[in-house]
């Protein structure tokens, strides 16, 4: 399977709203498969770049 080429923050942030709208819908074998295939991509995003992620200990 060939990675996909990485994100932009921006493409990150309309991954994540559209992962978010999705979720909401009525499963389907389609529509779980582009979910997983967005997951992949959130994930390796937030673990490239985890600094943007950080929360403080007051929070």
């Amino acid at each position: 399977m060939d990675l996909p080429p990485e994100l932009s923050e921006i493409e990150y942030y309309l991954l994540v709203a559209e992962f978010d709208l999705l979720w909401s819908r009525r499963p389907e074998a389609a529509l779980r498969e582009r979910m997983d295939q967005m997951m992949c991509r959130i994930e390796a995003f937030e673990a490239a770049h985890a600094f943007l992620f950080v929360r403080s200990a007051s929070a």
